[in-house]
Parts: structure tokens; sequence; C-alpha cells
């Protein structure tokens, strides 16, 4: 389940990720927050940070990702992971290379220094 991070500066979009992640998670809220602010010249600028009780995704995440596919690439400038979680991180920043995008990784208890890269 994602969480929007509210109290970000208005050039930063962030998530916290609880349980599993979803293929309803990637539809229905991660790729409308990101269109909306894809609109931005600078590019996305992206926080995922994963919860104590983040437990990797579902396997509808797997079978899932097609929506996500778009016409137009979104135009990331850079995504900053906070999590312990090894293998997330990981894949994300794969996926990271794919988007074009500079990806980092903190921490669990380092989303204030993520929030500072993401903002530079």
């Amino acid at each position: 389940m994602l969480e929007k991070i509210e109290d970000l500066p208005d050039n930063i979009i962030g998530f916290t990720i609880h349980k599993a992640l979803s293929a309803s998670d990637y539809q229905n809220v991660l790729l409308p927050a990101l269109e909306e602010h894809s609109t931005r010249d600078d590019g996305l600028r992206l926080l995922l940070v994963t919860a104590t009780d983040f437990a990797g995704s579902d396997i509808g995440t797997a079978m899932g990702g097609q929506p996500f596919r778009r016409s137009e690439p979104l135009n990331f400038k850079n995504i900053a992971i906070v999590s312990d979680n090894r293998g997330f991180a990981q894949a994300v920043q794969m996926f990271g290379m794919l988007f074009h995008a500079e990806v980092k990784v903190f921490e669990a208890e380092q989303e204030e220094a993520a929030v500072t890269w993401l903002e530079t």
C-alpha cells in the first residue's frame, strides 16, 4: 500500500510503502501522481520510503506492469530510496537506469538527507 508523504517541497513527490506493493498501487496511486507532476520542466523527483511493515510486492505487481507503460516516458530527474531492504533498493536502481534517472539509496533513518539530496 502506498501512502503519500504530504510535507515535502513542491518539486518532490514521495510515498511510504506499507506491506505489499500491488499493481493497484501502481495504477491508482503512483502513476496518476507521477503524471500530475510530469509537466515540470526540471524533471520528476521521487522519494520512496519503505515502512517497517514493508513486505515487498505481491504477485499482482509483477503481472500488472503493462498498465504502467506509457506512450511518452516520464521525465525523471532523480529517485531517492530510503530503505534497509537491499533487494527493493537494487530493483529500483535497475529501473532508474531505464528511466535515465539518478538513483540514490539511503538507510532507513536518513529520510531527511534523501529529501535534501532530491532538492539539489
